[in-house]
């Protein structure tokens, strides 16, 4: 990199166009921006090369957008070079239709088909669009700093052009409070149980204590990880002294219920290997509070407004905020809670700072500053460690503060509830661990079974926010199991992006209902549902009619201990027929041969190419694939330990010529399987074990390794005999 040629590097990157530098002796094009070449061309033959040699007006209004163009006289294949920021990732510059998978991924990929790099830190898109392409290979190449990417273009005298979008999310997509640069949300896997659903406002200490040692014995080596408390807890109204700060309201709990305090609530979860975390929300109840505090709230015509699903109105002006909020939030860490939960903050803006704006006391940009700051607040409470829900709705005030947001209404487990949580984790995919780890809301698996298999499914291949939330009766061996498999969630990324599309009904039958509230003293119970009603709540979109309308595909790579894979899943949140599915569609080779393992029913489906055939599945069923690129050797094709197939069992995965080796991660003494699809030519397996103890099946070219955990860490070694 010559120095002299380059723009220093900008903390905020510019919204300009990338500079062109054309070096005629190597034939080599390149594009600087912000300080780096991110973009080298090197053409190959002799022939007069094209290209646009300065910047073109914006293609669009307000977002910039650059287009650069190239071609050749005779055509070549060129290699193209991306140099990215070292959280560069993969992304088609659009959102799947009908039929497409949706695509998510995990770990360092490159997907077939997938025209896009975006660059997280910076927030650049860049497509490559015109002509055939393929990715030299399956994943980025690692430096210190950076992410490089190669592809391989055919140039002719049809021009390939190239787009950069610069402020991708914050300007095209018009989340404008999203600066990278600044902060990034904490995106770590999460997984725990909340007491909402379980027991609405009837959870008290004992409750607390029971199913801590619960979730301990049953779910805690598989990743569980918190333990959430819910409404209930606080001494209502709120403050429970008027004249008190919501600090004290907030810090004070019902005697009755928790005579030990906050202290005794962390204790409790603490004792049994959990991270405590608690709700709260944005709700003034006491109604002589506005007598003790008329300088905290919104007035309007000399009475203090209230919205509508919310009570007194915080007037959010910066001495509010340092004397009755951000005191709660400091006292929620200092009490040790690891994971707080601020909720009823959409009825605080729609219904509160927004009536304000229709009365005429702010504009729409004060009651967003003002939202924004009491998120803030919350925040700047908190610290920069404790995990920072915002529920519910998607509002993007939230995005670089909080770290992650609920997407979807409050989830139950009717099957309204249940779709609206695979449909809504469908339509936001677009911004998970972009903007923020998307939450669909805790899944109760008291519903029925294979309802709850496809949501668990989905929410931990997907990377959502994964809590659930029933009673300690509703974990039967069968849903223990469900859980079990889907524990713990993945951080998967989205690898698709575009803005959100309107052609599809949101919450239809949960808005229209009403149903969840129905009661805040009692949980929502478990029914059926008629196919006629299921029709109803999926409403009339574009695609409605395709075999795989929106959100029933999805597509999820994995790279993982040096290894590759896909896992496709299909949710029926409508019935699905029985169908072809072409491998393209799902970010595969069409030409590439995979073998094919079913996660649900454990069952190999041998190896394919060009396209898969897919069961059809009832209401609410799932069906999980996954697709291993076929080797000359024994390769792992599948696990029984999670949906994954396995980015969370497996440590190691090696194969030296003459035996494989695995290091798994066990729950001592719980049995797993794990297969292996063996090529002709390798013969008589023999099994070593440390850590655990094993024996092998084998049918025709498939091997079962099935092993039982003596300790936390196995491993596993299968020699064969070559050639014999």
């Amino acid at each position: 990199m010559n120095n002299e040629n380059f723009h220093p590097v900008q903390k905020i990157p510019p919204a300009v166009h990338a500079l062109h530098k054309w070096d005629p002796d190597t034939r080599t094009l390149s594009y600087e921006y912000n300080g780096t070449d991110i973009l080298t061309v090197v053409v190959p033959g002799d022939g007069e090369v094209g290209f646009r040699h300065g910047s073109d007006g914006t293609m669009q209004s307000v977002a910039y957008v650059q287009q650069v163009y190239l071609e050749v006289e005779e055509p070549v294949w060129a290699t193209l070079t991306f140099r990215l920021g070292k959280d560069a990732v993969n992304m088609k510059p659009r959102r799947a239709g009908a039929d497409e998978a949706i695509l998510g991924q995990c770990g360092n990929v490159l997907l077939y088909g997938v025209n896009g790099l975006y660059d997280v830190g910076q927030d650049l898109l860049i497509d490559v669009n015109g002509s055939e392409w393929h990715w030299e290979s399956g994943c980025f190449e690692e430096e210190e700093n950076c992410r490089i990417a190669r592809m391989r273009v055919k140039l002719s005298k049809k021009a390939v052009y190239i787009n950069f979008r610069m402020h991708y999310y914050r300007a095209h997509l018009g989340y404008y409070y999203y600066e990278p640069w600044k902060r990034r949300p904490n995106t770590k896997s999460i997984a725990g149980w909340c007491s909402w659903e379980a027991y609405r406002r009837d959870i008290d200490i004992e409750k607390v204590r029971a199913i801590s040692e619960f979730m301990e014995k049953k779910l805690k080596a598989y990743g569980l990880e918190y333990i959430q408390i819910d409404d209930g807890y606080q001494k209502m109204p709120l403050p429970y002294r008027p004249e008190g700060t919501m600090e004290e309201g907030w810090m004070t709990c019902e005697e009755a219920k928790f005579p030990g305090g906050h202290s005794s609530i962390v204790e409790a979860i603490r004792s049994h290997g959990f991270q405590p975390g608690i709700w709260t929300n944005a709700n003034i109840t006491n109604e002589e509070f506005p007598e003790c505090h008329p300088e905290s709230l919104i007035f309007h015509e000399g009475k203090p407004l209230k919205g509508e699903w919310i009570d007194y109105l915080y007037n959010c002006s910066e001495e509010t905020l340092e004397k009755q909020v951000r005191p709660i939030f400091s006292s929620f860490a200092k009490e040790g809670y690891r994971y707080v939960k601020i909720d009823a903050i959409r009825h605080l803006l729609f219904d509160g700072l927004h009536e304000a704006v229709r009365l005429g006391i702010m504009t729409n940009e004060e009651a967003s500053r003002k939202f924004r700051a009491y998120m803030e607040a919350g925040r700047e409470g908190l610290g920069e460690d404790i995990f920072y829900l915002a529920s519910w709705g998607e509002m993007h005030e939230v995005i670089g503060v909080a770290d992650a947001c609920r997407i979807s209404m409050d989830a139950n487990p009717t099957w309204a509830g249940v779709r609206m949580q695979m449909f809504e984790s469908a339509r936001w995919f677009h911004t998970q661990r972009i903007l923020f780890v998307n939450d669909p809301d805790h899944v109760c698996v008291r519903t029925r079974l294979d309802w709850a298999k496809s949501v668990l499914s989905l929410i931990s291949l997907s990377g959502g926010l994964y809590m659930l939330s029933d009673t300690e009766d509703a974990y039967t061996e069968e849903k223990l199991e469900a859980v079990r498999k889907t524990m713990p969630p993945l951080t998967t990324r989205t690898a698709e992006t575009g803005p959100l599309s309107l052609d599809y009904p949101a919450y239809t039958w949960t808005k229209l209902h009403g149903f969840a509230v129905q009661s805040n003293e009692k949980p929502v119970l478990a029914e059926e549902v008629n196919l006629q009603d299921a029709y109803h709540m999926a409403g009339n979109f574009p695609g409605m009619e395709k075999n795989h309308p929106f959100s029933t595909l999805w597509s999820f790579h994995l790279n993982h201990h040096g290894k590759s894979w896909c896992v496709a899943g299909r949710f029926a949140t409508v019935p699905l027929p029985e169908s072809e599915i072409s491998l393209d569609k799902l970010g595969l080779d069409p030409m590439g041969e995979y073998h094919v393992f079913d996660f649900w029913d454990q069952t190999y489906l041998g190896s394919i190419t060009g396209s898969i055939t897919g069961k059809a599945l009832e209401l609410g069923c799932c069906q999980i694939l996954g697709f291993y690129r076929k080797e000359e050797y024994p390769q792992l094709i599948g696990s029984s330990r999670h949906v994954s197939m396995d980015a969370v069992s497996v440590l190691e995965d090696a194969w030296d010529g003459s035996s494989h080796r695995l290091t798994l991660q066990c729950v001592p003494e719980m049995e797993e399987s794990y297969t292996f699809a063996v090529p002709k030519g390798f013969c008589k397996p023999e099994l070593q074990c440390r850590g655990a103890a094993g024996r092998l099946v084998q049918e025709g070219s498939i091997l079962t390794l099935i092993v039982k955990g003596k300790e936390s860490r196995a491993e596993i070694k299968i020699n064969y005999s070559v050639g014999g």
